[in-house]
Formats: C-alpha cells, structure tokens, sequence
C-alpha cells in the first residue's frame, strides 16, 4: 500500500515536471539530436527510425507530425505538381474562373484564424517575453497547461501552413500566372515542412518566435487579399499594398536577430542547428523579397514614367494645336 502511495505521488510529480523536462531533455550540449552514425547507411534508419527515436514525446500524438517527414514531403510534392504542371495545362484552354466569393471566404477564414493565434500566442509567451528565453530557468514557474496550449498552437500553425496552398490555387486557376511566382511558390512549399520540422524537435516556446511573428504578417496580408477581392469599392482602402513587402522583409531581419540571439548566448539551450538554419533561412527570404521589392518598385516607376510622358506630350499637341488655329 505504502509502495502504491510513493509510486503514485512519483507519477504526478513527473506529471507536472514532464514538459519543462521535456524541453531539455534531448538537447544538452546544444546539439539537435543524438545521429547514431553506425546506423547512418541503414535505409530503415534514415528513412524512419532516425525520427521516431529522435522526435518530441509531447508531440507523438499530432497527426503527420508523429511520423517521418515523407507524407509532409508528399503534400508538398502534390502542390507543386498541382500549381506547376497540372492545372496550368488544364487551364491551357479555358476562360480563367472568377472565384471572387470563395476567395473572399479562404481570406476572411485565415484572418479569423492567424489573429486569433497571435492573440492567445502573445497571452501564453507573455507578450513574446518567452520567445526569446530558452534556458530551463526561465521555464521553472510556467504552468503545464502553457506548454500544452504552445504545442496546440504550434499544430495549428502547421495545418494553416497547407491551408495557404489555396492561394496559388486560386492564382491559377484565375490565370494570373504572375502572382505564382518562383518566390510564391517556394515559400509556401518550404513552409510546412520547417513548421514540421520545429514542432518534430523543439515544439517550446523559443520556437514560437517565428510562428507568432509570421501569423501576424499573414493576418495584416490576409486583410488586404481580402478588401482587393470584395469589389472596386474597397480600391481605395488598400493604397498600402507596397508597404506589405516591406512588413515581410522587416520580419525577416527580426528572425535573423532572433537566430543570431540563440547562437551567441551560451546558455541558451535552444537547438543550435536550428538557430543556423533559421538565421539561413531568414537571410536567403530576406534577399528573395528584396529582389523582388526592387523589381516590383521599378516596373511602378517605369509606369509612372510612362504615365507623366504621355501626358507631357498629350499636353504639348494641345498646345501645338492651339497655336495653329490662333
């Protein structure tokens, strides 16, 4: 009975440390995970075991996170496949759809959903205070309810990361061919597999820097998405559409500051493999937006050039024209 007792009050007491454990436990010494390399040529190894062994308990249970990256990889694949080969030589030889309504419903539903996650994500992080704290001290007063709230809204993040598929699908199926650009197109595939990766091994709230961040972007973007499709009217409302790269570029020099923040302080027991990736991956979007800024900003200029000549030389006709007739 006594040995019942002290195994029972052993099992809440691991209850309650278990997820501010669990965010050490698998990166001491900063690395990312333990790669046994005598089992580095074993096809079973590299293609299952390795991320099985590896992976997050806390996260064990989330569909197409409790697995090998392989069924992510394929979704990516199929949307690729979809918005590049598929379904433009499907709509070789059709009128391009309007899709003005249902555009209008995806845009209102990922506002809906990225403010609704910034909101509860800066209450659980305490306005993003716990974003940047990544040493077990800084956990040791957090409630478990917080931990398990983060990984919910880690999860959910991931899934809105394949929701956002339907923008390009919504591109091409209207034929706007230009809208899904390389840029585009890239960004919305890598996407879910770095959400996937994150939530796989280090589902805490250091990690939640760039999802928190990048909801926010995307619910200031889904905004304008939305007033360019209600209709004409609302034309006037969106004369911010040039300030949205610069919001995305700004929020990728915060994520570099935040890599680089993981990578220099010693104690931070952060995954330094993913501090690395995440300041490579900010940097290389960084430049990608910015290309595109600049090309964006000269095809403007070149427009207003355009616009300002001809009506320098519609006005000096008229005055040619006036001439002879006095």
């Amino acid at each position: 009975m006594v040995n019942a007792t002290l195994a029972a009050a052993s099992n809440t007491l691991n209850s309650q440390d278990y997820f501010i454990n669990q965010v050490t436990l698998k990166y001491t010494g900063r690395r990312l995970i333990g790669i046994d390399l005598s089992r580095l040529l074993s096809p079973s190894y590299v293609l299952f075991d390795f991320w099985e062994e590896n992976g997050d308990e806390r996260v064990k249970h989330l569909p197409l996170i409790n697995q090998a990256p392989w069924a992510v990889l394929s979704i990516v694949f199929l949307y690729w496949f979809l918005v590049r080969v598929l379904l433009p030589k499907m709509m070789n030889n059709r009128p391009p759809f309007e899709l003005r309504a249902a555009m209008l419903l995806h845009n209102s539903f990922l506002i809906g959903i990225n403010g609704v996650g910034v909101f509860i994500c800066l209450y659980i992080t305490k306005f993003m205070y716990l974003t940047w704290s990544c040493t077990k001290e800084d956990f040791k007063d957090v409630p478990e309810w917080q931990y398990e709230v983060n990984i919910y809204l880690g999860y959910f993040y991931f899934l809105s990361k394949i929701v956002d598929f339907s923008d390009t699908f919504f591109f091409v199926l209207r034929k706007r061919y230009n809208q899904a650009s390389f840029l585009h197109v890239f960004h919305h595939g890598m996407m879910p597999f770095a959400a996937y990766l994150g939530l796989k091994f280090a589902p805490d709230f250091y990690s939640g820097f760039l999802p928190l961040l990048n909801s926010a972007v995307h619910a200031v973007m889904y905004s304008y998405y939305a007033l360019a499709c209600a209709g004409k009217d609302l034309y006037p409302y969106i004369w911010w559409k040039k300030y949205m790269t610069q919001i995305q570029m700004t929020q990728f020099v915060m994520i570099c500051c935040h890599a680089i923040h993981s990578i220099v302080n010693r104690k931070c027991e952060w995954p330094l493999v993913f501090g690395i990736l995440e300041a490579f991956q900010s940097i290389f979007f960084f430049f990608l937006f910015y290309g595109f800024y600049r090309a964006s900003f000269k095809v403007e200029q070149q427009k207003k050039a355009k616009a300002a000549k001809e009506a320098l030389d519609a006005n000096n006709n008229l005055l040619e024209q006036q001439k002879k007739v006095e």
